[in-house]
């Protein structure tokens, strides 16, 4: 067992990554530990096979003993198991020879290699209604506020230790401040990094409910076989995993009322051919040349951004506009984006939508309208209006709400968040941004 800091008194084995009689190669991670404040790995110094394991995942011992065997397969192990027997005492040999968890547990207090808790257990257990509970555990209890009555022990034969007393502190910080802390092994926290899993959503199966890979590749590939068009959260054997996030902002008067400026401009210059959809296409496009990582595709767990913007239309607010795939929209002209979203339903669409773009104005928000294997899709309602005080009256000022719903294996919150800022800030460019189309072509 590493000793992971210099108070560490205890460490618990988190999960092994290999079985006894395993190969196992020089630098391999064959376990992880914790323990009060961190968490570490075990790595393999040199060839061989795991030949015997002495600590189940779930229990302590102090940094120093030894939680198992590395050795050549063929190589004389006798004096090695002595060694490890005769510094563990009886608890390592017993965890070792018996196969059944309950025997296990009643004969293994890893504790007692230490020699300090296992007295403490026993009395504890013998006194009908004591809580059972550490000497260290109880000081940490009655230095945190801890009411060891709820507490739930994972020591030897359900004992509570100062780890229990230490999460139930702070999962009622978290409770207290309506946050959730996430804690998961490094290992996990990589692939989690990997799938693209929001570790927040997955449900850990690892001692104290920490978050092991196991439960981060059930969460991806839940997720992925429920993943369609219109799913918001699916559900797997690890719990529920919300795959799809929302996120609903604001814009300011300006934006609003640039918007607002730039269709009627553009409507007389254009005979009402032009709607405040195929402003709004403009404007997006050029937040999503800011921010290209919603401009893209999510499919067998890889994110691929997409070099042209080919964004669906799914809405029939704005003259009843049909639906459907424009594509290349960073490389139209305004005229061509109005051609192209007029010519929707003319033919059979076969396009792969790269972004989803809808007009809800004067409706709710329908629901996710991802079109899979798209990555994100934003609903827009240009048409709300908000009252400011202005002197003895009120003054109305165009109101501007958007939905941006993303998916979370591919799209991070910070990611959102920037598009949908970067989505304001064009909008109160639309003019600019409506001219500009025009540069370059005829």
């Amino acid at each position: 067992m590493p000793k992971l800091g210099l108070e560490m008194e205890q460490g618990i084995i988190l999960e092994w990554f290999f079985e006894p009689g395993e190969a196992v190669s020089e630098g391999d991670v064959i376990a992880e530990v914790e323990s009060e404040k961190s968490i570490g790995e075990v790595e393999a110094r040199e060839d061989g096979e795991l030949r015997r394991i002495y600590l189940e995942e779930g229990e302590s011992i102090p940094p120093g003993k030894p939680i198992g065997i590395l050795a050549a397969s063929d190589a004389e192990i006798s004096d090695l198991e002595a060694e490890v027997e005769a510094e563990l005492g009886d608890a390592g040999a017993a965890v070792d020879d018996s196969q059944d968890d309950d025997a296990a547990a009643e004969t293994t207090d890893t504790d007692s290699a230490g020699g300090a808790e296992s007295t403490s257990a026993s009395d504890s257990g013998a006194a009908g209604d004591d809580v059972k509970a550490s000497p260290r555990a109880k000081k940490q209890a009655e230095e945190l506020g801890v009411d060891l009555t709820t507490v739930e022990g994972t020591g030897p034969m359900g004992s509570i230790t100062a780890d229990d007393v230490e999460a139930a502190a702070s999962e009622s910080d978290e409770q207290n401040q309506g946050s959730e802390q996430v804690k998961a092994s490094p290992r996990a926290k990589k692939q989690a990094e990997e799938l693209g899993v929001d570790l927040t959503t997955v449900e850990g199966t690892g001692p104290m409910d920490s978050i092991t890979a196991d439960d981060v590749e059930a969460a991806a590939e839940a997720a992925e076989s429920g993943a369609s068009g219109a799913v918001h959260r699916t559900t797997g054997e690890q719990g529920e995993v919300y795959r799809y996030e929302r996120l609903s902002a604001v814009a300011n008067p300006d934006a609003g009322e640039a918007l607002l400026e730039t269709t009627e401009a553009v409507r007389s210059a254009f005979e009402e051919r032009v709607t405040t959809t195929d402003v709004l296409l403009v404007v997006a496009s050029a937040a999503l040349e800011e921010t290209p990582e919603l401009n893209g595709t999510y499919a067998e767990s890889t994110h691929q951004l997409q070099a042209q913007q080919d964004i669906a239309l799914v809405t029939d607010a704005d003259d009843d506009l049909p639906s459907g795939v424009i594509a290349g929209v960073d490389e139209k002209s305004l005229t061509e984006i109005v051609e192209a979203r007029e010519a929707l339903g003319d033919d059979e669409d076969d396009e792969t939508a790269s972004f989803t773009l809808s007009n809800t104005a004067g409706e709710d928000p329908s629901g996710p309208l991802i079109n899979s294997p798209g990555v994100a899709a934003l609903e827009i309602d240009p048409s709300g209006q908000r009252a400011v005080p202005n002197g003895d009256g009120v003054e109305l000022q165009p109101l501007v709400t958007v939905d941006l719903t993303y998916d979370t294996c591919a799209i991070g919150d910070a990611e959102a968040e920037a598009f949908v800022d970067s989505f304001f800030e064009q909008a109160e460019q639309a003019s600019e941004l409506v001219l500009g189309s025009y540069r370059g072509k005829e």
